[in-house]
């Protein structure tokens, strides 16, 4: 399917799976492990984890897709 999109350099098949992988951490909630394991080990209330930790990984998340985007227009 990648091939038949224009994905056909080893880079660009690399940069897919980037993105791929930064979109999956746009925002961690409450119905993600990772929100549980994160605001536990903290001693994080719950409130205080959906204001910190989601805000968190919503701004790494969005850096990510942006870094992959500004690779994309250079590398590919």
């Amino acid at each position: 399917m990648m091939n038949s999109l224009g994905f056909s350099s080893q880079i660009a098949k690399a940069l897919t799976v980037v993105a791929i992988g930064a979109g999956s951490m746009i925002a961690s909630h409450a119905n993600d492990s990772y929100f549980w394991v994160v605001t536990q080990s903290s001693k994080m209330d719950v409130k205080t984890g959906y204001r910190l930790h989601t805000l968190g990984t919503l701004l790494q998340g969005l850096a990510s897709v942006l870094t992959v985007w500004i690779m994309s227009l250079f590398i590919v």
